[in-house]
């Protein structure tokens, strides 16, 4: 009986919202409280079922329409539960793999760039005469300018190179990476820059623009300290002057 009347007395509130004030209607919708009520609801229904069955107040009679009432709700309810849960997880993988080529996209073809994006989902693009990669990874992305100069292996500059290289690796900005000799004994010298895109930095496209601006810095470094070093060396090895004078004594 209790049972019963303790169904009849839910669906009379739930249905009375039509009678509530507009207010009152709007702050349930946007009240933190609205996800706790059905869990509150539900524990304290079922410990009153239980507390009501250990002292004789009621019989296992009195539960059986609540329970054929609630299932099939709290069963739905679960399910919806972790339907949207793996949904949300999906999406928000999906999201982040997504967004920063898509920022990427967007950024180059607002500097005048046409990047073409291959089959892998890196992209390549022309910027000022220059090639450039782009690989992603989550909000990610690794930019290279591959194969911007060579040398051989045996060109008797290279420890001057490699020393140049190590100098300019010192400051902040693209990462120079000299590769192995290949078959016919060439070293390829790359810039490598690792960045993240976010869709709520307004300033995509300026950062972006002086992200690979700094490539040709890089290369510019290179060189000024691939000359200062030969400098150097050379003023080395130049005869030292004597220092006042030499008189022959007869």
């Amino acid at each position: 009986m209790y049972g019963i009347l303790a169904i009849l007395a839910a669906v009379v509130i739930y249905n009375c919202g039509d009678i509530l004030p507009d207010s009152l209607k709007e702050w349930w919708e946007n009240s933190t409280l609205r996800k706790w009520v059905h869990p509150v609801l539900a524990i304290t229904l079922t410990i009153a079922v239980a507390l009501g069955i250990k002292f004789d107040i009621l019989n296992w009679g009195a539960i059986v329409i609540p329970v054929l009432f609630g299932f099939p709700y709290i069963f739905g309810m679960i399910l919806g539960i972790w339907y949207n849960m793996k949904n949300a997880g999906q999406r928000v993988t999906s999201k982040n793999e997504k967004e920063a080529k898509e920022i990427a996209i967007s950024c180059l073809t607002e500097l005048g760039c046409q990047p073409e994006v291959y089959k892998d989902g890196s992209i390549g693009v022309s910027y000022q005469g220059e090639n450039f990669h782009l690989e992603f990874g989550g909000r990610y992305v690794r930019i290279w300018d591959p194969m911007w100069a060579g040398i051989k292996g045996a060109d008797p500059d290279m420890p001057k190179i490699k020393e140049a290289v190590n100098a300019t690796n010192f400051n902040f900005g693209p990462t120079v990476v000299m590769t192995d000799p290949d078959e016919d004994g060439d070293i390829g010298l790359h810039s490598r820059r690792d960045i993240m895109l976010h869709p709520a930095c307004p300033d995509n496209v300026i950062f972006l623009k002086a992200v690979l601006d700094s490539f040709f810095d890089t290369k510019e470094h290179v060189r000024r300290n691939f000359q200062q070093i030969n400098s150097q060396q050379q003023q080395e090895k130049k005869p030292r002057r004597p220092v006042g004078f030499t008189q022959s004594c007869e």
